[in-house]
């Protein structure tokens, strides 16, 4: 208990020295000018009061000099007063004026003092302390006399007045003494011990007087006396002035003084003055107490405290003035601000002292290891030092050491990094605490932690249990290292070390040097021994697990953004699968081929427009976000010009493509994004330009801004498409990005929905961009916008190889099991009938419920699971199977493999062996009609492996079925001829061709020309839908120019004819 009074005895030393120090400037009363501005402000705060109606004041103003001639007057003056007053019957009337010299008309006036019977006299002293005393006639004639002794402080106020002088009452209470004799009941007198504290009143001018003048003629009514305390004094400018807290220019006159007491008295509401020993005592252990709590605060709290507390002070002080008590305001705000002011240099001395203890067992510890010259007192950042600033030789030599330990710190902590960035292991290091202070940046990704945070909630329970933690940290503390191997983190398996960590001791004590300060961690790969195909899986659900879920979606459009989606793709699933499945039967004849490519065409094209609706209603909904990649920009251009040049080249039309020597080639944006907005409006220029030349021109800002929050340079991408088409008119130009808004061009072309050039203009605003557009009629149009990209390192482009068609599995494989979940039994049937020729066992469920049992009996390797559904949906089915591959992995882990085969039902025998332990996870992919970025984060969240949106491509399909199981196909050999887009054939010599074409009338062939000019490729494939059986070779051949952009070959044909 001592020890720990002396321990924290230093919080309470600055407020107690403190209170000490202000008691002791109290005592000599330093603080007097202070006290005294709060005596007046407090005044000023408070306000006036109302003087009391009984209390009247007869003044000898400067009326009365004017009228009744030079102060002194003669007694008469005042005999005739007394007259007037005597009829109107006043209790008391009190003169402030003192008759020391006889006069010939003092018989008079004692006449008159005893005819009224309650006159009271003022006494006084001069300056050599002789009295100054009534003459003996007048003071016979009084009934009292008091005195009228004034005590001025140094700033010319009269805070205190004293009830008795050598034996005198002061006036006021005379006169309430006097006026206790005629009246009942009186008013309690104070004790003539205690000086009497004035509480002023307010402005003198509010007291009810009257002008000496015009008492004596009759002026004044008597009713304003009656039975009221009458003082008479002087109120003459320059006469007996007197400063109070409301009347300092001009000052009021003494007379007002003992009218204040008098009404003080009256009304019982003279200051009491809260100035006991037992405050101070108080406010000295608070203080002490203050400095004790103050030392265990931050210096914002500290601020907060002492200024609500001295706001505080000053606001009880005013309250307690309110109540006619007044409490000292100057020493305990000032005692308060330099307990605060005492404690902070407290502090930081302490901090000082304890920071050149650290700095001194840190250089005790570590300066064997520094690498440096001279020692450390001639450290090379020493001199500069010198010259600027002037230190004791002490103190340059603690930054001289700190400086070196720094500098050696620095550069074992540069090679550290650097050996733990190349290091293959997670590696990490914490204290006794379980704080983190070091941390390579695998050990950062594989434990999601970082420098600072707690390593205990990251290993518990997700990698070790609480009984294995508790285990490990026995063995750490005993110096044994701690080694968990077979970890399993989804797909990933890891071995975690637990190595002892010392530090080199301050001391040279040998039981410190045992003392565990901390541990490492070594965490391991070991995946690559594990199966590719788990690998990957762990992959995708840790990407799958960190993408993040939009939240500016509006709730009544998402739900019907979800239903159009399903509503319209499913159909479309539907035939667009059954043409893949049809398209495989090569007993169909060419006829029916070519029809099935007219359905495939035409499903695809209003798979494009549904496309397009659905991606404006999802960027009014705030549901699109940017997928920003690295990406080759030069490459994309390139990509593009190679596209569109056959398409312009068509036209007759000339196609520049135009970027700057500083363009950026590599660089980080939305790589389908930018492409989808040039596209879009290459193509728009190319749609419009009827003859001259369509030019996009790349460039960027010449100087690169750097990112706040990566701190990578930014370029401005700046972008031109300039075309020397007919032009936009004005009107056209004000509604140019609106949805589903055409111009008259587009209107007259008959193709598209209006929504390509608002959704472009979303996707430049989304990518930190702005498009604008000038136009002019017959001279053409100009699209310029610009966007925000980062700067990347060489990527690589991958290759496109040609795919092939696959006819069945490859030999030496299981028999792969794959359940389809799907309500719509069109959609399953598409799939299987996809699935089975190729060898794949399949079975179907029409609903969540029914598929969750066939896959407990059936064990399949793969599930294709829809996610809207009746009866039980994708997502909870999905959630009951991964919980339930969970329970088993459990139960085999813990209890044995005898427990886990119980798990299964026993009617039906596991698929899997035993072997294959721990437990069987089965694939899921769903599948959904829904256009959400969010759906396919809600799928991997419930534990999906891959998601695939409808309609489904078959080749895309059988893709991820390879990625997921490792299966191997068996394709077409590569010998035999490929197969040929849907319905399309090898084009004919142009002489072959011309004989079809010459069968065909001249009307039709203008139209296929026409069309072929501007580059109208739906038009050119409606023409084509007109030929009949014998021209099924010209309609492929023509197909297949349309599809390729090869409009120069159908111009070409049909020129010889229209010649």
């Amino acid at each position: 208990m001592d020890r720990h009074l002396r321990k924290h005895a230093w919080q309470f030393l600055p407020g107690g020295l403190t209170a000490a120090v202000i008691t002791l400037l109290v005592t000599l009363g330093m603080f007097q000018p202070l006290e005294q501005i709060a005596y007046r402000q407090l005044f000023q705060a408070r306000g006036t009061l109302s003087w009391d109606e009984d209390l009247v004041l007869v003044a000898i103003d400067d009326t009365s000099l004017k009228q009744l001639g030079r102060f002194p007057w003669s007694r008469q003056q005042y005999t005739r007063l007394l007259g007037v007053l005597s009829a109107a019957k006043p209790n008391v009337v009190v003169f402030d004026l003192v008759w020391s010299e006889p006069s010939p008309d003092d018989g008079q006036l004692a006449q008159a003092m005893l005819q009224h019977g309650c006159v009271v006299l003022a006494q006084a002293w001069d300056v050599t302390g002789v009295p100054l005393l009534p003459v003996p006639v007048l003071e016979t004639a009084a009934i009292a006399t008091g005195h009228i002794l004034k005590r001025e402080e140094t700033d010319g106020l009269v805070r205190r007045v004293d009830p008795q002088v050598q034996g005198q009452v002061a006036l006021a209470i005379a006169a309430l003494q006097s006026r206790s004799l005629v009246l009942s009941p009186a008013p309690a007198l104070p004790s003539l011990n205690q000086p009497i504290w004035v509480n002023w009143v307010g402005k003198t001018k509010r007291l009810h007087q009257y002008s000496f003048a015009d008492v004596i003629q009759g002026k004044i009514s008597p009713q304003a006396f009656q039975r009221k305390i009458v003082l008479v004094g002087m109120t003459a400018t320059g006469l007996d002035p007197l400063v109070t807290p409301f009347d300092r220019n001009p000052p009021a006159s003494s007379v007002y003084l003992h009218a204040t007491v008098i009404q003080n008295l009256l009304q019982q509401k003279a200051l009491r003055p809260l100035d006991d020993v037992r405050l101070w005592l108080l406010l000295i252990l608070g203080a002490t107490g203050l400095s004790g709590l103050m030392s265990t605060w931050s210096t914002r709290q500290q601020l907060v405290v002492i200024t609500g507390l001295c706001s505080s002070w000053g606001l009880i002080g005013l309250l307690l003035f309110q109540a006619n008590y007044l409490l000292p305001l100057a020493p305990p705000i000032i005692l308060f601000a330099s307990t605060a002011a005492a404690v902070a240099l407290s502090e930081r001395l302490r901090e000082n002292w304890l920071l050149r203890q650290q700095v001194a067992q840190i250089w005790h510890r570590y300066c064997q290891d520094l690498v440096i010259l001279n020692g450390g007192a001639n450290h090379p950042l020493i001199p500069r030092r010198k010259q600027q600033l002037s230190q004791p030789q002490d103190a340059v030599l603690r930054v001289a050491q700190l400086a070196a330990i720094a500098e050696q710190f620095g550069r074992s902590q540069s090679a550290q990094a650097a050996i733990a960035r190349t290091l293959s292991v997670g590696l990490l290091a914490t204290d006794l605490h379980g704080v983190i202070w070091f941390c390579n940046p695998l050990a950062s990704q594989w434990l999601q932690v970082q420098v600072g945070s707690s390593l205990n909630g990251s290993l518990v329970p997700r990698w070790l249990s609480e009984e294995q933690w508790q285990i490990s940290l026995e063995s750490l503390r005993a110096g044994d290292a701690v080694k968990h191997s077979n970890l399993r983190q989804g797909e990933q398996w890891f071995d975690l070390v637990l190595q002892p960590l010392v530090y080199r001791p301050v001391s040279e004590d040998a039981s410190r040097s045992c003392q565990l300060d901390g541990f490492l961690v070594w965490l391991e790969d070991t995946t690559e021994h594990k199966q590719t195909e788990v690998e990957l899986q762990r992959a995708k659900e840790m990407a799958v697990r960190e993408a993040a879920r939009s939240a500016a979606a509006s709730r009544a459009k998402s739900e019907f953004l979800a239903n159009m989606s399903h509503e319209l793709r499913t159909p479309l699933n539907v035939i667009l699968g059954f043409t893949q499945v049809m398209s495989h039967d090569r007993l169909l004849s060419s006829e029916h081929q070519q029809h099935l490519a007219i359905i495939n065409r035409s499903g695809q094209h209003l798979l494009g427009l549904i496309n397009d609706v659905l991606e404006m209603s999802k960027i009014e909904a705030g549901r699109v976000q940017l997928n920003e990649t690295s990406f080759d920009l030069y490459h994309l251009l390139d990509d593009l010009e190679a596209m569109l040049q056959v398409k312009a080249q068509a036209k007759s039309l000339t196609l520049r493509f135009e970027r700057t020597s500083e363009l950026p080639q590599y660089v980080i944006a939305d790589e389908g994004k930018l492409r989808q907005v040039l596209l879009n409006l290459l193509g728009n220029a190319i749609k419009f330009t009827q003859i001259g030349q369509v030019t996009l021109r790349v460039g960027n800002q010449p100087i690169a801004t750097i990112d706040h929050e990566s701190g990578e340079p930014r370029y401005t991408l700046l972008f031109e498409v300039e075309d020397t088409g007919d032009g936009i008119a004005p009107e056209d130009l004000e509604r140019l990005f609106q949805p589903f808004v055409q111009t008259e061009a587009g209107r007259q072309a008959n193709e598209g929905t209006g929504l390509g050039l608002a959704i472009s203009r979303k996707f430049i605003n989304l990518m930190g961009g702005d498009i604008i557009v000038c136009s002019a009629i017959a001279q053409g149009s100009l699209f310029k916008f610009s966007i925000r990209a980062g700067q990347a390192q060489d990527v690589e482009i991958p290759c496109i190889h040609p795919t092939q068609t696959v006819v069945g599995l490859a030999p030496d494989q299981p028999l792969y099991r794959i359940l389809i979940v799907e309500d719509q039994w069109e959609n399953s049937q598409f799939l299987i009938k996809m699935l089975t020729p190729l060898g794949f066992e399949i079975q179907e469920a029409r609903n969540g419920q029914e598929g969750f049992t066939i896959w407990e009996r059936w064990q399949p390797h793969l599930i294709l699971m829809d996610i809207r559904m009746p009866v039980m949906d994708g997502y909870e089915t999905t959630r009951k199977i991964r919980h339930r591959e969970q329970e088993m992995t459990i139960a085999w882990g813990e209890r044995g493999a005898s427990h886990a085969t119980s798990l299964a039902p026993s009617s039906h025998p596991a698929p899997v062996s035993l072997s294959s332990y721990p437990w069987h996870t089965t694939k899921i992919i769903a599948l959904t009609a829904s256009v959400f970025e969010e759906t396919k984060v809600e799928a991997a969240a419930i534990g999906c492996d891959d998601f695939l949106r409808k309609p489904i491509q078959i080749k895309t399909l059988l893709l991820k079925l390879a990625e997921h199981l490792g299966i191997h196909y068996v394709y077409e050999a590569e010998e035999s001829e490929p197969q040929k887009p849907l319905g399309l054939a090898e084009p004919l010599a142009v002489d072959q061709l011309n004989i079809y074409l010459a069968q065909m009338p001249l009307a039709w062939i203008e139209q296929l020309h026409q069309a072929a000019l501007r580059g109208f490729d739906h038009q050119i494939l409606q023409l084509i839908e007109e030929l009949s059986d014998p021209q099924t070779v010209l309609a492929h051949t023509l197909s297949h120019w349309v599809h390729n952009f090869q409009f120069d070959e159908i111009l070409n044909l049909t020129q010889h004819f229209l010649e």
